[in-house]
């Protein structure tokens, strides 16, 4: 079957100007939302882009978001792209390579662990772990926010999902999920890197700590008094979509798979989060005084959070002008037509999910930052928004995702003043501006100051 938006023409889309493969990559890495913009406004809402060494065909704009929030099961597949990383993972049931009925089937045993609600039991000790990281830091400290913020997202996901901090062993994660990456989904280095024997280790470092999260959850089960069930608890108690029992490999991955998770996506939008609070003076101090409000009155427990809407409406913001996913690759799997292009089978293509966010049809000024334009009760129309794409692969763990982002920032502020260092190589309105370097100062009191990049 073949669906058709609009008249189709033998045309092949225009790709953006400059120098192939060069322009596009250096923009995409400076600031590809922007860029992404740039081609929607100059060249319409399909035209080619180079990522890597593969050329992309983009969709960009409100129609494009919708086809791919409606269509997308029916058309696109995201195995290809993501089945060198399953098979890197050691199993098959990975969310990001599932279509159809067993990715539903993930999902649903997923959604519960993955929820903002999942968060509750845990809240004081993720609180505690902003604390001890503010704690860490002396007056002048420059820290890279990046890097922090992985850190304590994966801290604060760890304990919330699996039971267990991974402390330094985040380092194996990340390289693991570095080399899976550039090498198996974005192609960007050589498939003889995942040969070295660091990378090597750092698998082998990453499974163990599977193995030692497995043995928790089997030697110490939920327990009214005890541990607290978790999604891992859930994940053991099932099966997969064909009705038998998941392989160790299988959830070995589960294990792991919040922590790869949280450590690229959620700390680069707390880590733009951490830039926009800091970057705005007149923010900062509306958030500070609305956090220590209602820091004061008590402990706050995860309903209390709801009552921090400044910094709630700032959140959002942040992930409609700095969304830590602007666009999201699939492949055809049955030809179509949009916007007069056909699409045929085994084409890669880009859906821009994020370009909306900065048009100014939508969002008036929209390079400008702006909590306000969110507390006027007006929602943008259906599929503007989409910092987590849209269609079945939205992210599952949105609202966990939002709600660290605002207990972690409202422990930086209790905990913590901060402010950027330097606008860094990118420039301030980099896309990338927020995983540069800043400085902590310190707070009225001698309270420990945390740091901003910039």
């Amino acid at each position: 079957m073949t669906r058709t938006l609009d008249i189709p023409t033998s045309t092949r889309p225009p790709r953006m100007p400059g120098i192939p493969y060069l322009t596009d990559n250096v923009n995409m890495l400076n600031d590809p939302l922007r860029y992404l913009v740039q081609g929607y406004r100059e060249l319409g809402p399909v035209f080619r882009v180079c990522m890597g060494f593969t050329e992309y065909t983009v969709l960009a704009g409100l129609e494009a978001n919708l086809f791919l929030q409606r269509e997308a099961e029916q058309y696109l597949t995201s195995e290809t792209l993501f089945g060198g990383m399953a098979r890197r993972s050691n199993t098959d049931m990975l969310l990001t390579v599932l279509d159809g009925e067993p990715h539903r089937h993930m999902r649903k045993l997923m959604r519960p662990g993955f929820s903002r609600s999942a968060i509750g039991p845990h809240i004081d000790k993720v609180i505690g772990i902003v604390r001890e990281y503010a704690e860490s830091l002396k007056p002048g400290d420059e820290i890279a926010v990046f890097d922090s913020m992985r850190r304590l997202i994966c801290n604060a996901i760890g304990l919330i999902t699996t039971g267990i901090k991974p402390g330094d062993r985040y380092q194996d994660v990340l390289t693991f999920l570095s080399g899976a990456m550039n090498v198996e989904v974005v192609k960007v280095w050589p498939r003889v890197l995942l040969s070295r024997p660091s990378w090597k280790q750092a698998k082998a470092n990453m499974f163990a700590l599977g193995k030692e999260i497995l043995e928790l959850h089997r030697t110490d089960p939920p327990r009214e008094g005890g541990r607290t069930p978790d999604m891992i608890d859930d994940l053991m108690a099932a099966v997969r979509p064909d009705g038998g029992p998941f392989t160790e490999d299988d959830l070995i991955a589960f294990a792991v798979g919040p922590y790869i998770a949280g450590i690229d996506t959620l700390s680069s939008t707390l880590a733009f989060f951490v830039y926009t609070i800091a970057k705005h003076p007149a923010v900062n101090a509306r958030a500070k005084a609305e956090v220590d409000a209602l820091f004061d009155a008590g402990m706050p427990d995860l309903n209390d959070f709801r009552k921090l809407e400044f910094l709630h409406a700032a959140a959002i913001e942040t992930l409609r002008r700095y969304p830590a996913t602007p666009f999201t690759p699939r492949t055809v799997k049955h030809p179509f037509t949009f916007a007069g292009y056909d699409f045929a089978v085994g084409t890669e293509v880009m859906f821009a999910n994020g370009v909306t966010h900065l048009l100014d049809e939508y969002y008036p000024d929209p390079l400008t930052f702006d909590p306000e334009r969110h507390l006027t009760g007006e929602a943008p129309p259906p599929g503007v928004f989409a910092p987590y794409t849209l269609g079945p692969h939205t992210c599952l763990g949105a609202g966990m995702a939002e709600g660290l982002m605002l207990i972690t920032m409202a422990g930086l502020l209790r905990y913590t003043a901060f402010r950027t260092a330097k606008s860094g190589l990118y420039g301030e309105d980099s896309h990338h501006a927020a995983s540069e370097s800043g400085a902590v100062i310190p707070r009225e009191g001698g309270e420990h100051a945390g740091l901003a990049g910039g």
